[in-house]
């Protein structure tokens, strides 16, 4: 299982904003800086909806440009929803991400920098920006935070890097000591990086080679003087001048996965292979790859056994995998051939695998092994269509795990179940978290009880921005270790009262209780039932706010609609629609007083006990 990110996480409203440029720069003759300025840098209404100032507190945010397609004058933009934003399913917007080198919320300034490498939607821009022109941008929707708890850092990137590197150099905390690799075309592409911290900046030139196709980073840090103690290693460029890079981090160094981050910013093209083979019937193909099921289990089988990552280390023989995988040789020697031949690794003259691009995608790719993990709950939920007949049968969860028990009662017992359900839950939290603390007078809130597998992400924003509010955090010990260990930052941690509970409703004692995402992985009875043991321990004059995902009139997306059927195979539950779960709510004697849609599918309910002697109340 994943530990603790070193870097905390903020995420925010994603909003469109019309802004002007300001002023446009060449820092160096490699680099264009345009400055852009305008009254939606700073909280605006628009369309109905009230919309926050731009907030960017990480040196290597991303934004999203959108550019006009060739022969237009206007971009095609996206429609502002509440905090994120719809997507038009006719025609795509032209969006390029780029990360703001500065951004001075009181002059009303934001500059970007952008590589004059001639060609593409962005850099064509940049190159005939001048001042007074409109753009639109979006975001940014997060920000990491500066490591902590690393001895050095250690940074390296190309040119795409250069803002995100300039910047967090010039935001870097005093005395913070820094190894830095910046790989430019040629030494007139250096530029001036002021900073605090104690950093060794090496400038290494292309002199004149091709951008992505050198390795001078992966040479440069090989090469370099392993400085001692815990490091955070930070990368971006051409994604595939990295691999090597990412290889000898934590195959040679031991770096462990959480203590770097590794991220290819462009991908150098190269010619499509030629076809091959006669034509065939595309229906026939397309129905073949949609119900073929062997390849997600192999391959979820090699990330379980961890033969990618040994792969990945060095260890390239049948033999040497076998006995570190505690595995039959014949039979894992299948698998390996089964995956050589959907070329997930593929083998050289002398027998020995390697990975290919695919088998490269889920070492690079930091969500993949637990992810893919046949043990987790991603792949929980997948298997949970097995028993798609049953449920539409009986309206009931179809899916039981391998020992017969369903999921939700095998999640307390089982770590890596249990913990990555969690994980999952709560990082679909950190969208909806800004909306929850617009959403509520929480200055008035003295003390707050939360529950519920989506709490703590919340929790976290909470105590932020409410440094007086006492909060207990309600949930099962299991659950509890994940919260300890890899949900709550640092500095939260020890404003958190965490209370082990044998159920699910949370204990009486607070007037304001926070269930989060409680009601998702049960079915109607039982999240009835719930809502009744919460109301029934709130003291008189008590409020109950309630966030749940609700099903919109139209579900956007075929992965929405995968997701209502595996919450109907898995619990029982599905997507609700916002009226049925008020109506669970107000069956468990409990009266809503306000509701509010809060971004991303989910809404904010405010609620009280129905008095006894009301015709409502059961």
């Amino acid at each position: 299982m994943p530990t603790r990110n070193p870097r905390t996480v903020v995420t925010f409203p994603i909003v469109l904003r019309e802004l002007t440029v300001v002023r446009v720069t060449d820092v160096t003759p490699g680099m264009r800086r345009v400055t852009l300025g305008g009254t939606q840098l700073s909280a605006f209404h628009r369309d109905g909806l009230d919309l926050p100032a731009l907030r960017s507190e990480g040196f290597d945010d991303h934004v999203k440009f959108f550019f006009a397609a060739d022969g237009r004058d206007l971009p095609v933009l996206p429609r502002q929803n509440i905090s994120s934003l719809d997507w038009p399913a006719d025609e795509r917007p032209i969006a390029k991400d780029y990360t703001p080198r500065r951004y001075d919320p009181e002059a009303g300034e934001i500059d970007f920098d952008f590589v004059r490498h001639g060609n593409g939607p962005a850099a064509s821009w940049a190159e005939q920006a001048i001042p007074g022109q409109t753009v639109w941008i979006a975001g940014p929707k997060m920000s990491h935070h500066h490591p902590e708890g690393a001895d050095w850092i250690l940074i390296a990137g190309d040119e795409t890097a250069l803002p995100a590197i300039g910047r967090w150099l010039a935001e870097m905390p005093e005395g913070v000591k820094a190894k830095v690799f910046v790989e430019i075309s040629d030494d007139t592409h250096r530029q001036d990086l002021p900073t605090r911290a104690d950093a060794d900046i090496t400038w290494l030139s292309r002199q004149g080679a091709p951008a992505g196709t050198t390795d001078l980073l992966e040479q440069a840090v090989r090469q370099m003087d392993w400085l001692p103690g815990v490091v955070f290693a930070w990368a971006a460029g051409e994604a595939l001048s990295l691999k090597g890079l990412r290889r000898h981090l934590t195959a040679d160094r031991q770096v462990p996965r959480e203590q770097t981050h590794i991220t290819g910013y462009w991908r150098l093209t190269q010619a499509p292979h030629a076809p091959g083979g006669p034509e065939e019937d595309g229906a026939h193909e397309r129905l073949h790859e949609l119900t073929d099921l062997a390849p997600g289990f192999a391959i979820r089988a090699a990330v379980t056994l961890g033969l990618v990552n040994l792969v990945h280390s060095g260890a390239c023989e049948p033999a040497a995998l076998a006995a570190r995988t505690s595995t039959d040789l014949a039979g894992l020697t299948a698998l390996m051939d089964y995956l050589v031949a959907i070329e997930v690794f593929a083998t050289g003259p002398d027998g020995r695998y390697r990975l290919t691009p695919v088998g490269e995608e889920l070492v690079e790719d930091d969500h993949s092994a637990e992810e893919y993990h046949l043990g987790g709950a991603r792949a929980a939920l997948d298997l949970s269509l097995s028993g798609l007949v049953r449920t539409l049968r009986t309206g009931r969860a179809g899916y039981r795990t391998q020992e017969g028990r369903p999921l939700v009662a095998a999640m307390p017992s089982d770590a890596r179940l249990g913990g990555s359900a969690r994980e999952a839950v709560e990082e679909s939290a950190r969208w909806v978290a800004p909306g929850v603390l617009a959403a509520y007078d929480w200055g008035a809130v003295k003390a707050l009880t939360a529950a519920g597998n989506g709490a703590a992400t919340i929790v976290n924003a909470l105590v932020k921005a409410e440094p007086g509010l006492r909060v207990r955090i309600a949930a099962m010990p299991s659950a509890l270790g994940v919260l300890r260990e890899r949900i709550l930052d640092a500095d939260v941690l020890p404003r958190v009262e965490l209370l082990a509970t044998t159920g699910q409703a949370p204990p009486g004692g607070d007037d304001t209780v926070l269930l989060a995402h409680a009601l998702t992985w049960l079915p109607d009875e039982d999240a009835e039932l719930l809502l009744a043991e919460t109301a029934g321990r709130l003291p008189p004059g008590g409020t109950l706010i309630m966030v749940e995902e609700f099903r919109p009139d139209g579900l956007n997306g075929p992965d929405a609609v995968l997701h209502d059927l595996q919450l109907r195979c898995a619990f029982g539950s599905g997507l609700r629609p916002a009226s049925r779960i008020a109506e669970l709510a107000e069956r468990a004697g409990l009266r809503v007083r306000s509701a509010r849609d809060i971004g991303w599918d989910h809404r904010m309910w405010v609620m009280d006990v129905l008095p006894v002697d009301h015709p409502d109340a059961s």
